[in-house]
């Protein structure tokens, strides 16, 4: 495998450069009124507006870290100020947070440029008074010799155990509570602190049409440490690497780099997606943007073979179905189900510009039983529909993907509003869907099929409940299927049991801290004849 990495260049626009702190305060001033998620609103921003490469990783940094750490980031504010949090102005808040987050996170701007940018920012967004308090906070704060040392007395002082883990790493007391009953202290901490960092992207390129070393040639790159390397930058382009000697000795555990290397051999790790849509190499459906986790729950789990039946469930917007479908190279069949038709149109895209056209893509309620018959199947010309004939497809596939509905705790470390934006009732409800779905997908699998059942999150009601939940339902129709890599990862991640529960052999909860990706959960089960469910 190639894990290099790059940045996607962002054309610099040549009109007056636009104040990316100003621009920052109303992304966070959007955020936190709970408009829309904070991808979304960036997102937006940056479609709006031509930015440098530089302002936008620096609007994209504070707007996610101040996020990332509000919680404690209010929490100093409530020790130096003599204001209760929910008295202060909504803006000057929002222009504290990102400037304390700026002085304890951002080591490459100076202080005083902080505290002069955020006195300017109050000054034109709320008044003088208010741009006086925000003066006075910053200041106290970034006199302080050291902080963090003071943070911790004081957070040691603030209840409980939740509650200090809560403050410290930013997440939510229901959410500290649930994981530190089911993982551990240990292990709880390790989780939120990995979710709190910045992870690598992942781009999966088509290896049928293109190989790691003339991707590097697109770009000039030169391979510089055998396959398992970084890549250093040639022909004067402007992207940043990975240092290949700082991720072995990050990741010296790994006694069997050559393992890993067959296991994503068609991956090459980044530090940003941004704009890749407006790439070449992207457009030519040469690379296309996939974390690891689900890379797995195709690649190992589902292990597509050229002639088979898939069906695929919730499918949009289409990475694993675009990686399935590069398997089978058109010699099988591929049904794409998802309940939500504009998602599906980005999913068409998506094998459009892959070049794959071994794929119906249907939209339909999984969770609703016989879904199959009935639903509407949206054929290659969008003009054409009609109706699945009624069974057609009962115990039809080799093998079935469920990418269900879930929380998304796994996906923290590149969208940090995801751990405020859900509650354990939030958590049941979305375990009930993905239940519901797994019990419709019986009748269309084949005996001896397998049914790979995946999610983003670190969720044990969603994840290790649900599966237990759903063995002991069907007694004994379905058992884990064991998987073979596992057993070699278990060993090279040091695991007594790679998947937290009483099904190593066919499941693996995928920690954030194993790759510097997504966490994720992936367990495999076979179908066998069997007694009826209970």
């Amino acid at each position: 495998m190639g894990i290099g990495s790059w940045l996607v260049r962002v054309l610099n626009d040549k009109r007056d450069r636009i104040n990316p702190r100003e621009v920052t305060l109303l992304i966070l001033n959007q955020y936190f009124k709970k408009t829309k998620s904070l991808k979304d609103i960036i997102n937006k921003y940056f479609r709006d507006y031509k930015f440098s490469e530089l302002d936008r990783r620096f609007i994209f940094n504070i707007a996610k870290g101040t996020v990332r750490y509000y919680i404690k980031i209010d929490f100093i504010i409530s020790l130096f100020s003599d204001k209760e949090i929910k008295s202060i102005d909504f803006i000057v808040l929002n222009i504290l947070r990102m400037g304390i987050y700026q002085l304890m996170y951002m080591d490459r701007v100076p202080d005083y440029s902080t505290l002069n940018e955020s006195v300017k920012l109050a000054k034109k967004n709320a008044n003088l008074p208010s741009s006086k308090f925000v003066n006075a906070i910053l200041r106290k704060i970034s006199s302080v010799p050291d902080l963090n040392l003071i943070l911790e007395e004081k957070i040691k002082e603030a209840g409980d155990e939740t509650t200090r883990v809560r403050t410290k790493y930013s997440y939510p007391c229901w959410l500290v509570e649930y994981w530190l009953k089911w993982y551990g202290k240990e292990k709880t901490i390790l989780i939120l602190k990995s979710l709190n960092k910045n992870p690598l992207y992942y781009l999966r390129f088509n290896r049928g049409k293109i190989s790691l070393e003339d991707l590097a040639r697109e770009f000039d790159l030169k391979p510089v440490y055998g396959n398992f390397s970084s890549l250093d930058v040639g022909g004067g382009h402007d992207y940043k690497v990975i240092d290949v000697n700082k991720f072995r000795e990050k990741y010296d555990k790994y006694e069997n780099l050559k393992f890993l290397e067959e296991m994503l051999d068609d991956t090459v790790g980044v530090y940003s997606v941004q704009d890749i849509s407006e790439t070449e190499i992207y457009k030519k459906g040469l690379v296309t943007v996939q974390d690891l986790s689900s890379q797995l729950a195709v690649k190992h789990f589902l292990e597509p073979r050229k002639g088979d039946k898939i069906l695929d469930i919730c499918a949009a917007p289409g990475g694993k179905t675009s990686y399935i479908a590069e398997i089978l190279e058109n010699k099988g069949e591929l049904i794409s189900v998802d309940i939500n038709g504009e998602r599906l149109k980005v999913l068409r895209d998506n094998m459009a510009r892959i070049g794959k056209s071994n794929i119906k893509v249907v939209e339909a309620d999984a969770t609703k039983p016989y879904f199959l018959s009935g639903s509407i199947s949206i054929e290659d010309d969008a003009s054409r529909m009609n109706r699945i004939r009624p069974d057609i497809y009962r115990e039809y596939f080799d093998s079935i993907l469920i990418d269900a509905p879930c929380s998304a705790f796994g996906t923290i470390s590149k969208n940090p509003d995801a751990k405020y934006n859900k509650t354990i009732e939030d958590v049941k409800r979305l375990s009930g869907m993905s239940y519901r779905i797994m019990v419709n997908c019986d009748r269309y699998l084949k005996v001896g099929g397998r049914l790979v059942f995946y999610t983003c999150t670190l969720s044990p009601v969603e994840n290790q409940q649900m599966i237990e939940k759903f063995l002991k339902e069907f007694k004994g129709k379905y058992i884990p299927k064991k998987i073979d890599f596992l057993d070699k990862m278990a060993s090279i991640l040091n695991l007594n049991n790679s998947s937290g529960s009483n099904y190593p052999g066919g499941c693996f909860e995928i920690m954030p801290y194993y790759f510097t990706s997504e966490a994720g959960f992936v367990c495999c089960m076979e179908k066998r004849k069997a007694n009826k469910r209970g």
